[in-house]
């Protein structure tokens, strides 16, 4: 019942490309074509990076592993040089069984040599779950921590527990909001709030990102289906839900549905697919693959006034040209404008759209201006980038599924 959202897509592409998109004034450059001999294939997620500078991130399939002919997936780090080129290394190949499988999602990092991620996983031949990466003396030694399903990505807190969409739930086939935390004998699974606790679900489940943390230490986040199904939604499921949740101080928390999808208008978006960006004021700010005034997928933005949460629309995609069906988690640089991904753009990626890198400036009316930052070619890279990071210095990374010199994705920067 649960969906699964891997997607490993190939395509015929050619050598390495290094573009420059004049019109916007930015440069595009391939750090990384996946897929050639053990290499992984198929990253699945933004990177993340590390105090010096290097990138971390997983690929759905590939590497060493035996799971089928894609293998089974991997963990890789992208290190820059002095001369302008990035090395990879692979940290880990996942080789099945109780080793896991097919990583998906974003990584956490912590500062004692360990990395912590997701497996999608494949019933019956491989775990799913929680994994850990710790650095030794030999290398990396991988551990699965939690054997159930988990994912795409987790959040941690301070204290080294880690949050984000896990199972069992409270009720039969729905997952939870939960939490794992670590003790002397292992790792404690809490489930913190159960999903479809009502008939139709209308507080939500299944979440397409990790959440993210405010100021004074509450949760947000999305979930694709729940809320309001049909006939206003497109399917039954529902077209999702925004949600907070609070801690109470005795290790309780209380869930707050903030907006169900459909609620208020037969324009509001429909089905986030991805996680929150976070503002100063506290306003929150996401995208929907679909729905907005021409069903092509909306850029949203919740604030709390008057006693309540509001939405409003930055930006309704009118065609694909410049790119729709959003997806992935938004992000902020310095000065307050907003990154994301969305499909669309050039239609030369085998009959398909090949992906753009979006940005919206705030002006001084109120309004959000709306450019399509890079369109991509599928030499370098194709298909829906799902989500960017920043650096400190204004520069974005990320990953495509597809497309490069293999055919098997890129990781990419993005110098304004």
């Amino acid at each position: 019942m649960k969906p699964k959202f891997i997607s490993i897509m190939l395509a015929v592409a050619l050598a390495f490309v290094l573009t420059s998109s004049a019109e916007r004034g930015v440069n595009y450059k391939v750090l990384h074509n996946f897929g050639a001999g053990k290499d992984g294939s198929g990253p699945f997620g933004p990177p993340v990076l590390d105090n010096k500078g290097n990138l971390y991130g997983v690929t759905g399939s590939g590497g060493a592993g035996q799971c089928s002919d894609y293998g089974c997936g991997t963990v890789f780090e992208l290190m820059p040089d002095a001369g302008g080129k990035w090395k990879e290394a692979i940290l880990h190949s996942f080789m099945a069984g109780n080793d896991g499988s097919a990583p998906w999602g974003v990584l956490i990092p912590d500062e004692k040599d360990s990395i912590y991620g997701t497996l999608h996983g494949d019933v019956g031949f491989a775990a799913d779950g929680v994994f850990r990466l710790r650095r030794g003396v030999g290398g990396w030694t991988n551990t699965v921590i939690y054997e159930n399903y988990a994912g795409p990505g987790l959040t941690s807190d301070p204290l080294g527990n880690l949050y984000g969409d896990m199972t069992p739930g409270q009720y039969k086939y729905y997952d939870a909001i939960a939490e794992l935390s670590p003790n002397s004998n292992g790792w404690k699974y809490a489930a913190l709030y159960s999903f479809c606790g009502q008939q139709g679900c209308p507080d939500g489940w299944e979440m397409p990102a990790p959440p993210m943390w405010d100021r004074k230490g509450n949760m947000f986040g999305t979930t694709i289906y729940g809320g309001i199904g049909q006939p206003a939604c497109w399917i039954s499921y529902g077209c999702g839900v925004v949600f907070e949740m609070t801690p109470n101080g005795d290790g309780t928390w209380t869930y707050t549905v903030l907006h169900r999808f459909l609620e208020h208008s037969s324009k509001d978006g429909q089905s986030p697919n991805g996680g929150l960006a976070i503002d100063s004021a506290g306003s929150l700010y996401g995208v929907t693959v679909y729905g907005g005034a021409y069903n092509r997928g909306r850029v949203f933005k919740l604030a709390f006034s008057d006693g309540q949460w509001k939405e409003t629309s930055l930006y309704d995609f009118p065609n694909c040209n410049q790119g729709c069906l959003p997806a992935g988690t938004p992000v902020f640089d310095k000065a307050g404008n907003l990154y994301a991904t969305a499909s669309g753009g050039l239609v030369d990626c085998g009959g398909q759209t090949c992906g753009v890198i979006f940005k919206l400036s705030p002006q001084k009316n109120g309004k959000w201006k709306y450019s399509a930052l890079y369109k991509l070619h599928g030499t370098d890279g194709q298909f829906l980038p799902y989500g960017v990071i920043l650096d400190g210095k204004g520069n974005l990374f990320g990953t495509t599924p597809s497309g490069g010199k293999y055919g098997a994705g890129v990781a990419f920067e993005i110098t304004p």
